[in-house]
């Protein structure tokens, strides 16, 4: 072109960012300011350059833009200031929003929305509302994009009263149909916890796109009320409301937290339908549903085929492995992982120190302290309190109090609970209730775990009083309700103390249907204090929830035998072998080279197994004679082991 004008620059520089060459849109503006210079930049192509900068990141250009824009007077003009107000929010600059915010000489509805949504989406909440205070004393700014943010902001605070004062306003501006402020208000009452009002709004309101149906389906998942949540799925789905990834997102969270499989295969045939599987978002909650519903080859299946991966699959797979018992496909995902250059999250190294904890490996569990180490996320909660049970679940209770120590000033209640837990269960009965009292101390608000935990300290140290004083505590100070875990630790405490009546009683009396885990408590107990009759009931209140227990079977039968009763001990021994209950075998685990392999007794499943087996029984048979002299000193009065 022999002469070019502004108009012509912009327009070539527009067609550059349409096509993502940002650099090449920027270079174009510097040749037009550097070698043009019979054109001057006006706010059109300035606004436009600085939306090439935050698209590439180049802050440093940007902020060359924005001295230029100060230097020609062009900062005044709304669009320019509102680019820059984006360029800086956008990478995450929002102090320098701030301070250019305070620095404009004019500011409009989207100036004062665009800093209002950046102190927002950086989780400065409270900043926001004080904004959008300001800006509500100026007579018809806020519009319907400055509504919506504003009711974030008091979702991300629980501000319901301050969020019943904007519905006000949004009504009285007339702007209580448009959808997106519905929503924003249906979503600001829900995440406050006004369940009721936000259906009230819901069922109020003209029109409902993806986005209300997904709230709602959310809301109800909040809440516990999972099947709502589903059956609200269903009916979007009947409304013609095509559903997105976040609505299948939802839905399948709801199906994993209800462990309703046939739910999620149904929804898992939608997606396919609706061509939504390769969203990340949807497969990973596939993924997380077919894991909870325990079906880990589907889930597996479903990880491999993934076209691309993020850091959520692979912690979802490998959380899934850890709690679907399967330790060595879980290290082997996250070697595969590290392999890959993805670097673990807390969630994911917490899962293996589940495993390594579950499995008693602690070789392998401290590998899994050295990475966190190294990658900076062992002061991460979820890392600490996974450290902690994992040591203390391996029986190194030192190192599960040294790393309780090295963090008890930012100890959350979970690491706590987590440490009165491992001392309780090392026997450390004392450790654990002070700790239990330090932290009332200082201030701590025990929750509903951490009374389980010391109510096991008490157990297991005989304290019978003290245990029953907690039990009263967390309902007179604390207005908690005891759940089926605190009975349950009760009775352990009761029958452990050889109050067995007081122990039935207190079963009989809880406000729950009935376990197995209860009665089995007292069963055990009549075994150990042989009686019979209780015994007897107890038993029978096991098979009602759980008909082929081998547990209440054996235990009965055992009762029996303590007591001479052959008779009835066979009668029991007859009815499992009918009903073909057996024994289930113990499990236990081994570290080999990195590798950990489990393993069952009586099991026959390792290629070597004759071997092994012939090994065993050279073994028994050179122990004979020393199980020879051990029975002849028991029976001289001294046990001892030759």
């Amino acid at each position: 072109m022999p002469h070019r004008d502004v108009y012509s620059w912009t327009t070539i520089i527009q067609g550059y960012i349409a096509a993502t060459k940002y650099d090449e849109a920027l270079s174009l503006f510097s040749a037009m300011h550097v070698d043009d210079t019979r054109v001057s930049a006006d706010s059109h192509v300035l606004s436009v350059a600085l939306k090439a900068c935050g698209q590439t990141s180049n802050i440093s250009f940007g902020e060359s833009l924005h001295a230029f824009a100060h230097k020609t007077h062009l900062l005044s003009d709304v669009y320019v200031a509102s680019s820059l107000l984006n360029l800086y929010k956008g990478n995450g600059m929002i102090d320098e929003s701030c301070r250019l915010f305070s620095e404009l000489p004019y500011r409009n509805t989207v100036t004062w929305t665009t800093i209002i949504t950046g102190l927002v989406h950086a989780g400065r909440h409270k900043e926001g509302l004080m904004y959008f205070s300001e800006m509500s004393r100026f007579e018809g700014l806020p519009d319907t994009f400055t509504f919506a943010i504003a009711l974030k902001a008091c979702a991300g605070l629980r501000q319901v009263q301050y969020g019943r004062g904007i519905h006000t306003h949004v009504i009285s501006k007339g702007f209580g149909a448009v959808l997106d402020v519905a929503n924003s208000l249906f979503t600001m009452y829900t995440e406050c916890g006004e369940m009721e009002d936000g259906l009230r709004l819901f069922e109020s309101m003209r029109e409902r796109d993806v986005v209300s149906w997904t709230s709602l389906i959310t809301a109800y998942s909040r809440i516990g009320q999972e099947e709502n949540a589903v059956k609200t799925f269903l009916e979007m789905r009947n409304s013609d409301v095509p559903p997105n990834e976040q609505t299948f997102a939802s839905a399948f969270a709801a199906c994993a937290s209800l462990s309703r499989l046939v739910w999620g295969e149904q929804l898992h045939g939608n997606v396919i339908s609706l061509g939504l599987g390769d969203y990340l978002s949807v497969s990973n909650s596939m993924m997380n549903m077919y894991s909870k519903c325990g079906e880990l080859d589907s889930a597996s299946a479903l990880f491999r085929g993934m076209r691309c991966r993020d850091i959520i699959s692979w912690s979802t797979i490998i959380g899934g492995y850890s709690q679907g018992g399967l330790p060595e496909e879980g290290f082997e995902c996250f070697s595969w992982m590290r392999r890959s250059g993805t670097k673990p999250t807390d969630f994911a190294l917490a899962s293996l120190l589940s495993v390594s904890g579950n499995m008693a490996v602690l070789e392998q569990g401290r590998q899994v302290h050295a990475l966190a180490l190294y990658l900076g996320l062992e002061q991460s909660p979820t890392v600490r309190s996974a450290l902690i049970n994992m040591y203390s679940k391996c029986g190194s209770i030192v190192e599960a109090s040294k790393v309780f120590k090295e963090t008890e000033r930012g100890a959350d209640i979970v690491a706590l609970t987590a440490m009165i837990n491992g001392y309780a269960e090392h026997g450390k009965s004392k450790e654990a209730i002070d700790l239990f009292e330090k932290s009332l101390k200082v201030g701590f608000r025990p929750d509903d775990v951490s009374f389980i935990s010391v109510l096991t300290a008490c157990s297991h140290s005989g304290q019978l009083g003290l245990g029953f004083h907690y039990f009263n505590l967390m309902q007179d100070k604390y207005n908690m309700s005891p759940a089926k875990e605190h009975y349950g630790c009760m009775v352990d405490l009761l029958c452990r103390a050889g109050r067995l009546s007081e122990a039935e009683k207190m079963i009989d009396e809880m406000p729950f249907e009935k376990d197995d885990v209860v009665w089995t408590t007292l069963l055990r107990a009549c075994t150990a204090k042989r009686d019979v009759e209780r015994g007897r009931r107890a038993a029978e209140r096991v098979l009602e929830v759980e008909p082929t227990s081998s547990t209440a079977l054996v235990t009965l039968a055992n009762i029996y035998s303590s007591t001479e009763k052959w008779k009835e001990a066979a009668i029991v021994r007859k009815s499992m072998k009918s009903k073909g209950v057996v024994k289930e075998p113990g499990w236990s685990s081994i570290l080999i080279k990195d590798r950990v392999s489990a393993f069952a007794s009586g099991g026959r499943s390792h290629p070597q197994s004759e071997d092994i087996y012939s090994v065993l029984e050279s073994l028994v048979s050179g122990a004979e004679p020393l199980r020879y002299g051990c029975e002849m000193k028991r029976d001289s009065g001294s046990i001892q082991i030759l």
